[in-house]
């Protein structure tokens, strides 16, 4: 069980005080059992009155975990596989050369963003972003021989995940995922947060918080939801993974999701990036095992989930200062990893 939970409530109102990010809200699982969660937050200040755990929060690009797992959820089907030709599935893909697997692990060639590509408001259809992104992306490089980070391919992915499956993405994770695990504060549409349930990512470089509430879904980020939500997805994981019960996920899929898929060449899995015997992320705790996988979010946020000691581990800010030096989550990760007893 996790010891000094006052201390551990004083370190995250010290990140607080130190300016680091004006809120936190972490929650820490270990051998399918929750050992802490707790929040701190800006004192005096109106925007974090009141503030909670149940807060949601933006996960940024901690998004892709759950778009890759609901991909893995959907070869349960028996049509689709991570080999398959994206042109199967989208015929407005503009190359015949790449695979579902390689959008997965952001080795199609394309670039690593594309600036004419705005994020689609509530009215863009999935259609009509998949044609925006298939029309401006441009291809630097030779498929499968390097990674570079496109965001937008899980937006793909997402496409495809509606087309196979014949649900709105929202509905879908909704009915696959969330309702099962019971992630009630957890969503893809904007329309169902507020302004009271809700907080946005803050620049503490220019002192403003994101105001757009009119985003449609995307595969990619933006995901809304909580450090207790968050953590019932790690611990589905890792219950799979270890043959416990779960309402979700085949060991099949979980120990899948946790496999190292490029041969070694880009330390990733179908849906994370792994650490390996040397982490090239820079975020993971130095007491996580190498098979530890994970992903960040530009808010400030990140997901951690470590097989071999059976560990998960969800820490959700507003803060894109944080997201600046990926090297917090690691001391944040080591501070709340040295809690737990084994």
């Amino acid at each position: 069980m996790i010891y000094e939970n006052e201390q551990i409530r004083n370190y995250l109102q010290s990140l607080v005080e130190r300016e680091l990010t004006p809120c936190i809200s972490v929650a820490i699982a270990h051998r399918g059992e929750l050992q802490y969660a707790g929040c701190a937050a800006r004192q005096d200040d109106p925007m974090y009155e009141g503030y909670h755990a149940a807060i949601r929060h933006n996960i940024g690009s901690v998004t892709k975990i759950i778009t890759g797992s609901l991909f893995a959820k959907l070869m349960e089907t028996g049509v689709i596989s991570v080999n398959d030709n994206v042109r199967k599935f989208l015929p407005e893909y503009p190359y015949d050369d790449n695979t579902v697997l390689q959008l997965l692990c952001h080795s199609t060639g394309y670039s690593s963003f594309i600036d004419n590509v705005p994020r689609p408001s509530i009215g863009v259809t999935t259609d009509e972003y998949v044609a925006a992104i298939c029309k401006n992306a441009v291809r630097e490089y030779a498929p499968g021989t390097e990674s570079r980070y496109f965001t937008l391919g899980y937006t793909l992915i997402m496409a495809i995940i509606e087309r196979v499956s014949g649900m709105d993405y929202e509905t879908y994770a909704q009915k696959m995922l969330f309702e099962p695990l019971g992630m009630k504060d957890t969503t893809f549409d904007m329309r169902r947060v507020s302004a009271q349930d809700t907080i946005l990512p803050y620049s503490r470089e220019t002192d403003t918080y994101e105001t757009d509430w009119h985003r449609r879904p995307t595969g990619d980020s933006g995901l809304y939801t909580t450090s207790a939500d968050l953590l019932k997805f790690g611990m589905m994981l890792q219950d799979a993974y270890h043959g416990r019960e779960n309402p979700v996920f085949t060991p099949w899929q979980a120990h899948y999701l946790f496999r190292e898929c490029t041969e070694g060449k880009f330390v990733r899995t179908p849906a994370m990036w792994m650490k390996g015997a040397r982490d090239r992320y820079g975020f993971f705790s130095d007491y996580c095992s190498p098979e530890a996988c994970g992903h960040t979010g530009y808010s400030g946020c990140m997901l951690t989930v470590d097989p071999t000691y059976d560990i998960s581990i969800a820490i959700l800010t507003n803060s894109c200062h944080l997201h600046l030096d990926w090297n917090n989550y690691r001391i944040i990760s080591n501070r709340l990893m040295g809690a737990i007893k084994l």
